[in-house]
């Protein structure tokens, strides 16, 4: 078995594949050779790592024969690439990917590991199921697509692409069903612990495996009751983050004032926020304090504040469901409900325009794989909310990034 994380992947891992013959099958393919700038092996590494984004998933290593094609004790070796500099035999296969996908597959990971004499190098591509899928190879005039089973790749006939089309289709359904039934409830007041209505920001994390038939996965930090895990939206005050948490009937809930659900706060301070945590590994973490506090009788909101806010929170939570073995894609939708007319500003008195409606929820950033940082996902997540507040372009062209 292949190390989960491609970083933990070592020689001696594709050395014991070698030497205990393990065979091809659906998220594993063998070849030998694969040369970047020969056309029939372009079209033989599309096919594959294609495959495996219309599908589950799966590793492509170069530099290992199939235990079928050995004919003896000499072939059953690793075949070191020596022919190509390691740093240009990865970027080749990148440009290939880039250039000749379509749409262009961004779920993929390349790492070539070195013989340790310094002669030469193995490579493995992984690439993590698509919801961009199905991609077809553009590399020639057939434009293909592919799929793959427990006998390697095949090309989707008409009946099999019309079935990956419904399928991502019926997906998209269903995560956009549950998120208008779960802000239907927040702003209702039908939420699992005491929370007043009114301006507030929800963030969903929804794997796509929350979906499948049998979903629910170990929520509990210790496979007990006892849970202290997932902290609650926003930095708390002295950087202490509350934890008290309970059970519920959709998994575990946590909130300030978790306790028997009476409300221990003064009047004059609202609930501010809550998390529940789904028994399928959906989150949802909901927000209010910034945006009902004395500094925003003005409906301001700090874009650092956000920013902030969702860089601190984001490795929490993807963070659990990766602990978990949760697959990737991980959807992550940020709404703004009854916000309308609230700006973003700055330490710079800069304004943003106005939020024209009452519930914004912005396009999905879509998380392929958790080697994604932080950092990468909060700045797609502050373009969405720069453009949803009215501006145009790169907010970090108005506001210098962190």
């Amino acid at each position: 078995m292949l190390p989960p994380r491609l970083d933990d992947l070592t020689v001696e891992h594709l050395q014991r594949l070698v030497e205990t013959g393990t065979p091809e099958k659906q998220e594993i393919e063998f070849k030998r050779q694969l040369n970047p700038q020969n056309k029939g092996h372009k079209e033989k590494f599309l096919a594959e790592v294609t495959s495996f984004a219309n599908t589950t998933g799966g590793d492509l290593i170069i530099g290992v024969p199939d235990p079928e094609d050995v004919d003896g004790e000499d072939d059953a070796k690793l075949w070191w690439i020596t022919d190509h500099d390691r740093d240009k035999y990865k970027l080749d296969w990148e440009n290939l990917i880039r250039t000749s996908t379509d749409p262009r597959l961004r779920t993929h990971e390349i790492r070539t590991l070195p013989n340790s004499d310094g002669s030469g190098f193995v490579a493995v591509v992984r690439v993590q199921a698509s919801t961009a899928s199905p991609h077809r190879v553009t590399l020639g005039s057939k434009k293909p697509f592919y799929g793959r089973n427990s006998a390697g790749k095949y090309q989707f006939d008409a009946g099999q692409l019309r079935e990956k089309f419904i399928e991502q289709y019926s997906l998209r359904e269903e995560v956009e069903d549950f998120l208008a039934e779960r802000i239907s409830k927040i702003r209702s007041g039908d939420t699992p612990a005491p929370f007043d209505p009114g301006p507030c920001m929800v963030l969903h994390v929804i794997p796509a495996t929350a979906f499948n038939l049998q979903s629910e996965i170990d929520i509990s930090s210790d496979g007990t009751d006892a849970f202290s895990g997932l902290p609650l939206f926003h930095r708390d005050r002295g950087g202490q983050i509350h934890s008290h948490a309970r059970r519920n009937v959709d998994g575990i809930v946590n909130s300030q004032d978790i306790g028997d659900f009476r409300r221990g706060s003064e009047a004059d301070e609202p609930q501010s926020e809550y998390l529940q945590i789904f028994n399928d590994g959906r989150i949802e973490a909901v927000h209010s304090f910034h945006f009902r506090s004395d500094f925003s009788e003005e409906k301001r909101i700090g874009f650092w504040t956000l920013y902030e806010i969702l860089h601190d929170r984001l490795p929490d939570y993807t963070g659990f469901l990766a602990e978990r073995d949760v697959s990737p894609p991980i959807f992550l939708y940020l709404t703004f409900i009854d916000a309308k007319g609230f700006v973003t500003t700055s330490d710079k008195n800069r304004d943003s325009k106005k939020l024209d409606r009452d519930i914004a929820t912005l396009p999905v950033v879509t998380l392929e794989s958790y080697d994604k940082s932080a950092k990468e996902v909060t700045k797609e997540f502050m373009q969405h909310i720069w453009h949803a507040f009215g501006e145009l372009g790169d907010p970090f062209d108005t506001y210098e990034e962190p």
